[in-house]
C-alpha cells in the first residue's frame, strides 16, 4: 500500500517506510526531554505525532520559511526585539489587576478540558462517567 503524507505529486512511500520514518521522528522527540522522559510521554506525544509535525512545518513557516543550505542557524534576533518591544510597550511583565484586554479576532477559546472533566465526574457517579468516556 501506498501513502502520500506530504500531498505532493509524485511523493508517494510505502505503508512501511511511512510507520519507520514515524518511529524515528518519535524517537527524536523522545530523546530530546532526556532526563524527562517518561512511556508515559511517549504514548501521549506518538498519538498526535501528525500534529506535532505540522506545528513544526507551521512555525518553519512563521520564521520566513528558513531552508538553508548549510548547518547554521537562522538569524531570528529581529523576531525576538520584536517580542521584546511588544513585552515592554503592553507592559505583560509588570502585574495590573485590571489589565485591559486587547481584541483577538482570529484566535477563539479553548474549552479547558481539566475543569470540564472535574465538572462532568463531580456532576455524576463515577460509573456513569466511565460509561460516557
Amino acid at each position: 500500500m501506498l501513502v502520500n503524507p506530504s500531498g505532493l505529486v509524485g511523493h508517494w512511500m510505502g505503508a512501511d517506510l511511512n510507520i519507520e520514518h514515524l518511529i524515528g521522528y518519535l524517537k527524536f522527540l523522545f530523546a530530546s526531554k532526556g532526563l524527562y522522559a517518561s512511556w508515559d510521554r511517549l504514548a501521549d506525544i506518538s498519538a498526535a505525532v501528525d500534529y506535532l509535525q505540522k506545528i513544526k512545518k507551521e512555525v518553519g513557516e512563521a520564521l520566513g520559511g528558513y531552508k538553508g543550505k548549510t548547518h547554521t542557524s537562522p538569524d531570528t534576533s529581529d523576531l525576538v526585539w520584536k517580542v521584546a518591544k511588544d513585552v515592554r510597550e503592553t507592559e505583560l511583565l509588570i502585574f495590573k489587576l485590571d489589565r485591559q484586554r486587547y481584541p483577538n479576532d482570529c484566535a477563539s477559546p479553548v474549552t479547558d478540558v481539566l475543569m470540564k472533566g472535574e465538572q462532568k465526574l463531580k456532576s455524576s457517579s463515577l460509573k456513569t462517567f466511565n460509561t460516557k468516556v
